[in-house]
């Protein structure tokens, strides 16, 4: 069997982190997103990977892989992405996405289920209670006989929602052809082929990682981490004072030292540095040539590779590569009580006019490559600073810091004899 991963969307609700690359080349736990799905479909048997790519051609320039490469130079939904993959494609073949890691029991169950079924096309649904946010099942004698996208509530054939795995034969882009080309032509097709073939459907309970925003790598790396035991490596330095407690993996050449304490669930990167009376905690990641200073804590939070931190408070945020982020700065990760309860973070969207509720009470900063923090500075709950920001000594960021802006507060020096 075949499996597709498509991956040339512009990731453009994942920003700040998608500035320079896609987020499925988000390196997480050691290497990027998408190679740990290929992993996992390797480990299911299936070895035929086919990417999709948009035209900088990322993917083929970034991961290790043997998959084969095309490219959708325009941005024409999935329909036409698949379509660019299609002459590699005579067997049935798997349809995913780059972050499905973690779903190989659900691939297992869909390709076992459709096997006995003998169906042309499957399904991975959940029920939802938002319906006008998915593509929604209509269903028969528990088969999916057709395919309603982002229906309101009232007009929904059911409140089974399409998780994005797909098990798809040749035959499907004859129902492609048959239908118009736009945005939602793949969810056409897969309504036209349904309505014919009636399609197997594999219900789950759980809910499935799926990153669209930048706090949903923080479900990623926790879920990655679940079934990932104590792993240490013989050419890591840990001081005889140093505390490692839990499942901890730690890569080579990083360097623990004194009186520093790891907790896990946490990933410690190749050439990670973790300074003196450090506390790293609560399914935090380091990628490699990660620097934390000293008497500081980590909790919940991704740094990606070469960022660093001088000393201080970061919870629940997540750094882009090469950050350096000054002494004294601390991220608030919550705020305050309303009605004796804390409230969910919403956070505003780069390049976006909106807000998005973030379905988290506990949410820090979001920051972008290549930025330089300064000293003391205070970082408000579900703040986005962009790549290639400054942020001034002493300043209190409340709202987002776009690509490239500097944010400072000019002060006054007044002396007194």
């Amino acid at each position: 069997m075949k499996a597709v991963i498509l991956a040339a969307g512009s990731s453009s609700r994942f920003q700040p982190l998608s500035e320079n690359r896609h987020k499925g080349l988000t390196e997480v736990l050691g290497k990027p997103i998408i190679e740990h799905t290929v992993e996992e479909l390797e480990n299911l048997g299936i070895d035929d990977v086919v990417i999709v790519q948009g035209p900088e051609r990322k993917f083929e320039e970034n991961i290790e892989s043997d998959a084969d490469f095309v490219v959708q130079n325009e941005p024409k939904g999935m329909g036409h992405a698949l379509r660019q993959a299609q002459h590699l494609l005579d067997e049935k073949f798997l349809v995913l996405n780059p972050y499905h890691a973690t779903s190989s029991h659900i691939i297992e169950d869909l390709i076992r289920k459709s096997d006995e079924e003998d169906s042309e096309v499957g399904f991975v649904s959940r029920e939802t209670e938002r319906p006008e946010d998915y593509g929604i099942l209509e269903l028969e004698d528990g088969k999916a006989t057709g395919v309603v996208e982002k229906p309101e509530p009232e007009e929904a054939p059911s409140n089974h929602r399409i998780v994005g795995m797909y098990l798809l034969s040749p035959e499907f882009f004859d129902h492609l052809d048959a239908v118009e080309e736009w945005e939602y032509q793949f969810e056409d097709a897969l309504d036209r082929q349904a309505s014919k073939n009636p399609g197997t459907v594999v219900f789950i309970d759980e809910e499935t990682v799926s990153i669209k925003y930048p706090w949903n790598l923080f479900e990623f790396v926790e879920a990655m981490m679940e079934d990932r035991r104590e792993n240490i490596s013989a050419d890591a330095d840990i001081a005889e004072s140093a505390v490692i407690s839990g499942d901890v993996i730690i890569e080579d050449g990083a360097t623990i030292y004194e009186n520093a304490t790891v907790k896990g669930p946490a990933y410690i990167g190749e050439d990670v540095v973790v300074g003196n009376n450090t506390l790293i905690r609560d399914h935090t990641a380091l990628e490699r040539g990660v620097t934390v200073g000293a008497n500081t804590e980590i909790k919940n939070s991704v740094f990606l590779p070469d960022s660093s931190i001088h000393s201080e408070y970061f919870g629940d945020s997540i750094v882009g590569h090469d950050t350096k982020i000054g002494a004294g700065t601390i991220t608030a990760n919550r705020k305050f009580r309303k009605d004796g309860e804390r409230p969910e973070i919403e956070s505003d969207l780069m390049e976006k006019d909106y807000s998005q509720e973030s379905g988290r009470t506990f949410l820090g900063a979001i920051i972008g490559d290549n930025v330089d923090i300064g000293v003391n500075v205070s970082i408000m709950p579900g703040v986005q600073i962009g790549a290639d920001a400054r942020i001034g000594p002493g300043t209190v960021v409340e709202k987002n810091v776009e690509h490239g802006e500097t944010l400072y507060v000019e002060q006054e020096q007044v002396k007194k004899n």
